[in-house]
């Protein structure tokens, strides 16, 4: 992988004692010159299908045109530890040249002011490009499940799904326990929002907590239109126009300190879909970056794209979003030692970790995306996207082994599936 130092674990450890953000030196070299020659990388901390994957290809897809040379963009999912693998990296062990722009969870960076020990980046020293989205966020739960009111967040025990520590499905679930007082019960990690929303499908959840209503809208309309989800919550300091009806989470806060530290975890929704370098990045390549990136956001093409795909765009700019997580940083240590209990106090919640289901399924490949590495199915009444990895996915064609680069549309395959993407086996015909 080009964007990543390849460094062995003494020396990996070495870095991150020396200092922050010790990636090395980049040569002087103008924006023109260096963004006429460079390979730009997009890493998506999560995976893929999900909302923050589909603004990240749709952001890759449309923000070279506006750097000098309009360089391609290579999409990359960098999934782990609920994004905060992908903050690490980029702080830490990713080139520092402005050629590799993350798209990072929205509560990823509130991580290090409120005191996880996972956390190696300060949130303030990244140079933001900004935001594509302001987020607005629900609690949202299956239709078949027990929880139907706001009420029965407080007298039943909802079992919600979620990705790993530091994620907004993790830490929102936390919150909502430790502040206003509900019963949630969290299964932690899932690969990402589309293993979840599989496991709400089969009942081995009730529902999920901090889905973004863009999310929602772009990639589950279905379920909105067939009334397959019930909202019992909005995540937000103000209501979404759709969602009027929706009581806000702050409506449930018994007094000011709690406010006060609510206040400091939504504003994660400000940054909604934040996109962001190194902090070794030179400033004048950071500023044309800023530049590309908000002019890609008002781009017809991006805009049409993003309306037939309901990916609200509303975009912050990284100068915002700097000067947001600035203020965060200058807060009193009370008021931040408070919200960062809210959201990782595990003494009112239980834990447990996801056990990912397999299922098998039959039919033909549709599509091929990326030299096989995204399949499209469809058989039987059903139909699917699937993850192929070069190693961990067994492929026969034939009864032969085979690599992905083999497999061709109109084939006739079983697929064995883990979760609701990862292809374990695929043999087709």
């Amino acid at each position: 992988m080009r964007t990543i130092t390849k460094l062995t674990g003494a020396c990996l450890a070495g870095s991150l004692i020396a200092g922050l953000g010790s990636a090395a030196p980049v040569q002087a070299e103008s924006p023109e010159a260096f963004y006429k020659s460079a390979r730009m990388e997009m890493y998506i901390g999560y995976s893929a299908g999900g909302g923050y994957d589909r603004y990240g290809r749709t952001v890759a897809r449309h923000m070279g045109k506006y750097l000098p040379g309009n360089p391609s963009f290579t999409p990359r999912n960098y999934t782990g530890a609920g994004g905060m693998r992908l903050a690490n990296a980029l702080y830490n062990t990713f080139d520092q040249d402005g050629s590799v722009i993350g798209i990072i969870g929205r509560q990823v960076p509130l991580e290090d002011l409120t005191g996880n020990p996972k956390v190696k980046f300060k949130a303030n020293k990244f140079h933001w490009l900004g935001s594509a989205n302001q987020e607005y966020s629900v609690c949202a739960f299956w239709h078949k499940s027990p929880i139907k009111t706001t009420d029965d967040l407080f007298t039943k025990v909802p079992i919600v799904g979620g990705t790993g520590a530091g994620s907004g499905t993790d830490t929102q679930a936390m919150m909502l326990n430790n502040l206003i007082g509900t019963r949630l019960r969290l299964i932690t990690g899932y690969p990402g929002g589309a293993d979840i929303n599989l496991a709400m499908e089969k009942g081995e959840v009730h529902g999920r907590c901090a889905w973004s209503w863009s999310s929602v809208t772009s990639t589950r309309g279905k379920w909105l239109k067939e009334k397959k989800v019930i909202f019992p919550l909005q995540i937000a300091r103000k209501s979404h126009p759709d969602l009027i009806h929706v009581p806000l989470v702050g409506k449930f806060i018994k007094n000011e300190k709690d406010r006060k530290a609510l206040d400091v975890v939504l504003a994660g929704l400000v940054m909604g879909r934040p996109f962001a370098v190194g902090p070794g990045v030179p400033a004048d390549r950071v500023k044309v970056l800023r530049k590309a990136f908000m002019q890609a956001l008002k781009d017809p093409k991006l805009l049409a794209e993003a309306k037939k795909g309901r990916l609200p765009i509303d975009p912050v700019s990284g100068e915002e979003v700097q000067e947001l997580l600035t203020g965060l940083y200058a807060l009193p240590k009370e008021i931040i030692d408070h919200a960062g209990n809210a959201i990782s106090n595990k003494n009112n919640i239980n834990i447990t970790q996801a056990k990912l289901s397999v299922s098998n399924y039959s039919g033909k490949i549709t599509k091929l995306q990326r030299g096989g590495r995204r399949v499209s199915w469809k058989g039987n009444g059903k139909k699917g996207k699937l993850r192929v990895s070069g190693s961990k996915t067994k492929i026969t064609i034939g009864g032969k082994g085979a690599k992905r680069s083999k497999l061709k549309v109109g084939m006739s395959c079983d697929f064995r599936v883990l979760g609701a993407q990862s292809a374990m086996n695929i043999d087709c015909k």
